[in-house]
């Protein structure tokens, strides 16, 4: 290749990967906007603490769904098909939400728009992990921060001007309605790297994927990471209002502060991970964030609590995107984006189980104990980090017959795993 053919792809490369901290930030608004509304979609229809726990479900079975589905999409339809899917997907989602519907086409509704995140995250994700050398990775989870960080902000800003919160909606459906030409342009020649010996089908390179025990220990902190992190979003204004008694409004900005917290954390701290090493790295974090829910949970005083909860996102940021690198390096180039699709939707299992599990605790009077039932989750995480046998941040490295299958070649290297977050090489 010459030097201006290589010039000409790395420029593609660059163009492709801007657009994928896009559409992950679209990902993220989706995300962020389900706790700053969740107050007024409660009141408008007259919920339950326990009913309305269930758009949580709702949306996180969308997510569950694509997840495998994005696997067969990804194989058959390739990249650019399969994100213009997305998109029509959450046009149609978001369109069914700003007519204000009943409660059941609601719930209908959100399970759309998981479908079309979850197939926004995990292909973005699968396409940067191919050819990722460090930071891209990070930078990706942080560009969802942003997009979790600005749904807030937009909500509170409709509220205070008293737009029905229903109306938000068309935001997502028009970034969704401009991404269709653009994502053929964009990625439109774009072909998944294969190896020599990839897996034929779909669903036996799934297969592969689930019996690999790495990939199974990363799905597992996958959960937990996902659901300490999203528990505390889904609830933190409900609980700032109901407990420590603020503003509904105000109160949405703490949950902005956390997402401010959550971008800086994986901006910054991925450095200093790589240089400590992942295996000690995430037992510090996980000590601070801990420290800091200790605040959240004792200290009565809402500008103390804002603050805590922004350095509880900062020190949470860098768990998820870490676990999935670590794990999603452990298989063969061609099985990355399986591994990425099961990875996600492990973590889709905690994001809908948490809040929704804590909901009911919610309807039963303790919600005042929030901090301390996410406190306890990142406590199992540390159990599963450091003991699980299958854990190559644990064992320092991986056993042959662990990373190569049948269809993989028997020279492979061996990737070191104090390198973070290294996913694959580039095809």
């Amino acid at each position: 290749m010459t030097d201006n053919q290589q010039r000409e792809t790395n420029r593609i490369r660059l163009c492709r990967l801007a657009f994928s901290f896009v559409g992950y930030a679209q990902a993220g608004m989706s995300d962020g906007s389900l706790g700053a509304q969740l107050d007024s979609i409660q009141s408008h229809y007259g919920l339950t603490f326990t009913v309305v726990s269930l758009i949580f479900l709702a949306n996180a079975a969308g997510w569950l769904v694509a997840s495998f589905l994005n696997v067969y999409l990804l194989r058959y339809l390739n990249l650019w098909r399969t994100l213009v899917i997305a998109s029509i997907v959450n046009i149609i989602g978001s369109a069914m939400i700003v007519a204000s519907p009943p409660f059941p086409v609601f719930i209908v509704a959100l399970f759309f728009i998981g479908i079309g995140a979850c197939i926004y995250d995990a292909s973005f994700a699968a396409y940067t992990a191919h050819f990722d050398e460090g930071p891209a990775m990070s930078l990706l989870f942080a560009a969802f921060g942003v997009g979790a960080l600005i749904a807030p902000l937009v909500v509170v800003a409709m509220l205070d001007n008293n737009i029905p919160w229903s109306i938000y909606y068309y935001v997502p459906m028009g970034i969704s309605i401009l991404n269709i030409p653009l994502l053929w342009l964009i990625y439109g020649n774009y072909r998944f790297p294969e190896g020599e010996n990839a897996p034929k089908g779909a669903f036996k390179g799934l297969v592969l994927v689930v019996r690999n025990p790495t990939v199974l220990t990363g799905g597992l902190l996958t959960t937990l990471s996902m659901a300490s992190g999203e528990i505390l979003t889904s609830w933190m204004v409900s609980f700032m209002t109901d407990i420590r008694h603020g503003n509904g409004a105000t109160m949405r900005y703490v949950l902005s502060g956390y997402w401010v917290g959550l971008v800086l954390g994986r901006l910054v701290l991925a450095p200093a991970t790589s240089r400590i090493g992942p295996r000690i790295a995430l037992a510090i974090y996980g000590i601070f964030a801990i420290g800091l829910l200790a605040v959240l949970q004792f200290v009565d005083n809402i500008p103390a609590n804002a603050v805590a909860a922004a350095f509880i996102g900062f020190f949470q940021a860098p768990s998820t995107p870490m676990i999935i690198s670590l794990s999603s390096k452990w298989v063969p180039s061609s099985l990355i984006g399986p591994a990425i699709s099961v990875l996600t939707a492990s973590g889709l299992v905690g994001s809908a189980l948490g809040p929704l599990c804590v909901g009911f605790v919610n309807s039963a009077g303790g919600l005042r104990y929030l901090p301390s039932i996410i406190m306890g989750a990142i406590a199992v995480t540390f159990g599963v980090w450091f003991l699980a046998p299958s854990a190559p941040w644990r064992k320092g490295r991986v056993e042959n017959d662990s990373i190569q299958t049948q269809e993989t070649s028997q020279n492979a290297s061996q990737p070191s795993s104090s390198n973070y977050p290294s996913l694959a090489s580039s095809n």
